[in-house]
């Protein structure tokens, strides 16, 4: 064959090896030794030189293990701070194009910092990636899925919506919209929950990916703390009294503010919104697209979520009045209904369990709940002093201008400190 003849043919790609790097991988291998001269090491999968476990180990089967396991977010990448040997996250926030990383950085400041209404993701650390302008690595504890471990008791899951209605109305004291609210852009801080780590993007795996890790510990023995992450279609208003802009599409299409998408209005009621349909399809109607059916027994939630959920976003509650109205219906709560069981319907990926494992659960569960009456154990955490705005604080604050904040250094937020264990915790992306 000339070389004319040979030049013509289309060349192939190679191909990629099974359970190797893919195309949005080797961005961080190649950062690998610069990361861990910063102090964070990525798993082995990214170093320079890695060969397969499952090459060197006849007892090992590519698939099945922590190195064959690749990353399912381009703009996420689990590692180990060294010199704490704790587990974190590392995400590549865009630079110019998104307030991301100002807002992180707002929240993990003192005195913003340690409210502990604040329940905003923290930032541990900020890295500048060489030879790449466009972005900034911010790093964050690892967290879990809101709902996993599965709550135990309806008063779990009240205090996980406390929580977060607690930390939205903060978010909104400070003139910041999130305006991407879904199921897996809050997060669960279970470390106090397991005495052994989990793997980042399987979190009912240990550490190896290969056996299965489960709970020591309910919420309710623990109340960890929740956290809401993901701040990329978030935007800070600083000075602004009523502000408005172009509604933001993102995970929840039903907001009714996108009838009319090209018209400004007021981004805080989209917030309300979009978290009173998360509850309702959470944890009463389902959510067809996310493959459940909701939850049994949540339904005296429901005027909460309808004056959240108005067409007319001026009818809309605020969030802190949604906090409040929330407190109101807790309080006429049971200590026995705060106790009980809430069962997930069966449908999706949720299956009707037989007769021994309904009988299994529900002694079980009549176990614990006698171990915490006992024990005397709450069947909420009590109401933070610092839970309803003073009346200096209820005004909207004023948000720091932008230059003002990335010049200075970052405060850390240690999870084991007072301000951040009040209750106790470590975890779609998650982040």
């Amino acid at each position: 064959m000339s070389a004319p003849e040979a030049s013509s043919e289309p060349q192939q790609k190679p191909r990629r090896e099974p359970f190797g790097l893919v195309q949005h991988e080797i961005y961080w291998r190649d950062r690998y030794d610069w990361l861990l001269e910063h102090g964070y090491r990525l798993r082995p999968r990214y170093h320079p030189d890695w060969v397969p476990s499952w090459k060197t180990n006849s007892k090992l089967t590519a698939g099945g293990t922590e190195d064959s396991k690749s990353l399912p977010h381009i703009d996420l990448i689990d590692a180990v701070q060294v010199e704490s040997d704790r587990p974190v996250v590392l995400k590549l926030v865009e630079t110019h194009t998104s307030e991301e990383g100002l807002i992180v950085e707002y929240f993990s400041k003192e005195p913003v910092a340690s409210d502990p209404r604040n329940h905003c993701i923290y930032s541990m650390d900020v890295l500048q990636p060489p030879d790449d302008a466009e972005h900034t690595l911010l790093v964050f504890p690892i967290l879990r899925p809101y709902d996993n471990p599965d709550f135990d008791t309806f008063g779990e899951a009240l205090d996980f919506i406390r929580q977060v209605l607690e930390g939205l109305a903060f978010l909104h004291e400070h003139k910041v919209a999130h305006r991407d609210l879904r199921s897996s852009n809050l997060m669960l801080d279970a470390k106090s929950m397991y005495n052994e780590r989990y793997f980042c993007w399987a979190p009912d795996l240990k550490s190896d990916a290969r056996h299965k890790v489960t709970a020591k510990r309910t919420r309710t023995e623990t109340w960890p703390k929740y956290y809401i992450i993901d701040f990329g279609f978030s935007k800070m208003f600083q000075d602004q009294e009523h502000p408005l802009d172009v509604p933001k599409y993102a995970s929840d299409l039903t907001v009714p503010e996108f009838i009319n998408p090209d018209i400004p209005c007021d981004p805080f009621p989209i917030d309300v919104y979009t978290f009173g349909n998360l509850i309702r399809m959470d944890f009463i109607d389902g959510n067809r697209l996310s493959n459940h059916n909701g939850r049994l027994g949540f339904e005296f939630l429901r005027p909460l979520i309808e004056a959240m959920t108005k067409t007319k976003p001026e009818e809309r509650i605020t969030m802190q009045q949604a906090l409040e109205q929330f407190e109101g219906i807790v309080s006429e709560l049971t200590e026995w209904k705060l106790r009980a069981r809430p069962i997930r319907i069966p449908g999706g990926y949720i299956f009707a369990p037989d007769t021994f494992e309904r009988v299994g659960a529900n002694v079980s569960h009549l176990y614990r709940k006698l171990k915490y009456v006992v024990k005397r154990m709450p069947p909420m955490p009590p109401v933070s002093t610092t839970a309803q705005p003073t009346a200096e604080s209820a005004s909207p604050s004023k948000a720091p201008a932008e230059d003002a904040q990335l010049d200075e250094t970052p405060q850390v937020v240690d999870s084991e400190s007072p301000s951040q264990s009040e209750q106790v915790k470590p975890s779609k992306p998650s982040e």
